[in-house]
């Protein structure tokens, strides 16, 4: 991605706003309202609204510095906004208030807007998102550009940080509004490699749709200890990871064998959460009488939230970040791109009320159109025995592990 370009119209991450006077975009009686084309003015406010930016904070703003702007000055604008990003040429007023046309626009825009880092094309607006071709998750997946700094020796890290493009500052900004006093509450462990997903979402036949990973300071500071008295072991976890942050790794668990004293290069990853899941699965995989490789292979966990946290399990106590915004076009891509779909696993009514803020549009999708299934229990502990997914569900999932491999 070409961030000179984006930082030169926005401003650098931390200071990130609309290139023009935001009368230019929400107000419609406003002169460079009708000068600046719509499409600009569309392809501003994703790049923002992506990154951090309040439509309703600015547009009350504007209200209150400008007197003779009206709310229906304001209304009339975001409807004709709604329109262009729906190729229509109005769209009537339905009597909603404008903090709700205000969220619609925003699902409407972030729906077909992509913005590319394979330094191809800057962003721009697809067709139909029903429609996504298979480059979409690859051209816009930001954790390629992140995977570049993975240390080979090390996935604890006190000297830099790894995170999306555009994630940090919003985590930052999150962590300075806290008081400084206040050491209760959810703080993220930015220094710890990000765990976006395990897996490669883009082939598995199983997606499970996670919390995020939770931090244990003796499991990173102890393991890194390991790895670096171990560098060969260090360079293939750190290529099991990157692997899958660019969405060409294999499966969940690398099963070469290491030393010849029994250690595999999955058992090497230095994470709680990811060791949960793979004990699930392979405890799963027991239940419903499949080979358990079998099914680390053909499975994936795409966390809610990658970064490690402290204090809580929020995924979106930072509003959303670029990176779950990522997550829409990647799943977008799962439920409506792929010929062979996979099976979308949700393992608990919480979890799935974090994915339909993040998904909107895309967890609809999956309910309509995509196999999935749902656990209808508190599931405090993400099981995945079919003791809490049921043996009907448990059959649904050996019959996509075992199906033709592609």
């Amino acid at each position: 991605m070409d961030m000179s370009y984006y930082s030169k119209c926005y401003g650098s991450y931390e200071d990130i706003d609309l290139p023009r006077t935001h009368r230019t975009y929400f107000d419609a009686l406003c002169s460079e309202y009708s000068l600046y084309p719509i499409k600009d003015k569309l392809l501003d406010i994703a790049y923002v609204v992506t990154h951090g930016f309040d439509i309703k904070e600015s547009v009350r703003n504007i209200m209150s510095t400008h007197s003779h702007v009206s709310e229906s000055n304001i209304h009339r604008a975001i409807l004709d906004l709604q329109a262009a990003t729906c190729h229509t040429d109005s769209v009537d007023d339905r009597g909603n208030s404008l903090d709700t046309d205000i969220d619609i626009l925003v699902e409407d825009l972030i729906r077909n807007y992509r913005l590319p880092v394979d330094r191809s094309v800057r962003h721009y607006f697809i067709d139909n998102f029903r429609n996504p071709s298979e480059q979409e998750p690859y051209r816009c997946n930001g954790w390629e550009l992140a995977s570049e700094n993975v240390n080979k020796y090390r996935m604890y890290r006190e000297d830099d940080l790894i995170s999306y493009p555009g994630d940090i500052e919003l985590i930052r900004r999150y962590h300075e509004a806290k008081k400084e006093n206040d050491i209760t509450g959810q703080m993220f462990q930015v220094k710890v490699c990000p765990e976006p997903w395990y897996g490669n979402p883009m082939t598995a036949k199983i997606i499970i749709l996670g919390n995020m990973p939770m931090y244990d300071d003796n499991v990173s500071r102890c393991a890194n200890l390991i790895l670096s008295r171990m560098p060969q072991l260090s360079e293939f976890v750190q290529r099991m990871v990157r692997g899958w942050m660019c969405l060409s790794g294999r499966g969940m668990y690398d099963a070469m064998e290491f030393g010849g004293d029994g250690l595999r290069i999955g058992d090497a990853y230095n994470s709680v959460t990811y060791r949960h899941w793979v004990d699930e699965l392979r405890r799963l995989a027991t239940e419903i009488g499949v080979d358990q490789q079998q099914l680390l292979d053909n499975a994936c966990v795409i966390n809610a939230n990658a970064y490690y946290t402290k204090g809580g399990n929020d995924p979106l106590v930072a509003g959303m970040l670029p990176s779950q915004y990522y997550l829409r076009t990647l799943v977008n891509y799962l439920v409506n791109g792929r010929k062979d779909k996979p099976l979308f696993i949700i393992p608990s009514p919480k979890v799935h009320r974090a994915w339909k803020m993040i998904l909107a549009w895309a967890e609809t999708d999956i309910m309509v159109f995509g196999e999935k299934i749902l656990i209808p229990s508190a599931n405090m502990k993400l099981s995945l025995s079919t003791d809490v997914i049921g043996k009907k569900n448990g059959k649904l999932e050996k019959e996509k592990v075992t199906s033709v491999e592609r």
